[in-house]
C-alpha cells in the first residue's frame, strides 16, 4: 500500500491576498478616470480648473500637524483632488465587503460611520460639501451625500441613513453639470 504524505513545510500556493493599500489606489484611479471622462467637455472648456486626480498621501496627512494654506487645504482634502469650483470633497472607499447594508437598520455600522465622519471632517476643512463614493468588490459604486443635497432630485433607488442618502453612482453622475460645479449654478 502506497501512502501520500503532504510536506507541511512547503509553501502553499493559494489565492493571493490583495493589499488594501494597493486596492485602494486602484479603486481611486478608476474613479479618477471615470470622473474625468464624465466631465471631459466641461473641463476641456475650463482647463484652468484642472482635472480630477488621486490625492497623494491623503490618508496620513491630517494625523500630522500640518499647517496648509486654505487653498492647499481645499485642494488636498479627501482622496481625490478635484477641479476648482467642484462643490464636493470626495472620499473614496474600495472593498469593505463585510459591511452589510442590512446592519444599517439596527444599530448602524461603525465602519461606515467612520467613513462618513472622515468625509465630514474633510468637508469642514475644505469648505466643500461631503461626498463618499464606495465600491464593494464586483458591485456598482454607491454615492453617499447629505440628504438635503438630494431633496429635489429623482433617482431610481435611494437609502436614507441618518442624515445621509446613498444612491447609485450612475444616478448621481447622470445629473447636470450645475449640480457639481459652483460657477455653473
Amino acid at each position: 500500500m502506497d501512502m501520500e504524505i503532504d510536506d507541511i513545510w512547503a509553501e502553499k500556493k493559494g489565492k493571493k491576498k490583495i493589499k488594501s493599500k494597493t486596492k485602494g489606489k486602484r479603486v481611486e484611479l478608476e474613479l479618477v478616470h471615470d470622473l474625468n471622462r464624465r466631465f471631459d467637455t466641461l473641463l476641456g472648456k475650463n482647463s484652468k480648473w484642472g482635472k480630477f486626480s488621486r490625492t497623494v498621501g491623503s490618508g496620513n496627512r491630517w494625523g500630522q500637524k500640518v499647517q496648509l494654506s486654505q487653498h492647499a487645504t481645499q485642494t488636498y482634502s479627501g482622496d481625490i483632488t478635484c477641479p476648482e469650483n467642484f462643490r464636493f470633497v470626495i472620499e473614496s472607499k474600495g472593498g469593505y465587503n463585510d459591511i452589510d447594508i442590512c446592519s444599517l437598520f439596527g444599530k448602524g455600522n461603525k465602519e461606515l460611520d467612520s467613513f462618513l465622519q472622515q468625509v465630514t471632517d474633510d468637508s469642514e476643512r475644505s469648505g466643500r460639501d461631503p461626498m463618499l463614493i464606495w465600491k464593494k468588490d464586483r458591485k456598482p459604486r454607491l454615492v453617499f451625500l447629505k440628504t438635503k443635497e438630494l431633496s429635489k432630485i429623482k433617482v431610481n433607488c435611494k437609502l436614507c441613513y441618518k442624515d445621509w442618502t446613498a444612491v447609485s453612482f450612475d444616478d448621481v453622475f447622470g445629473l447636470k453639470d450645475e449640480f457639481f460645479f459652483n460657477q455653473l449654478q
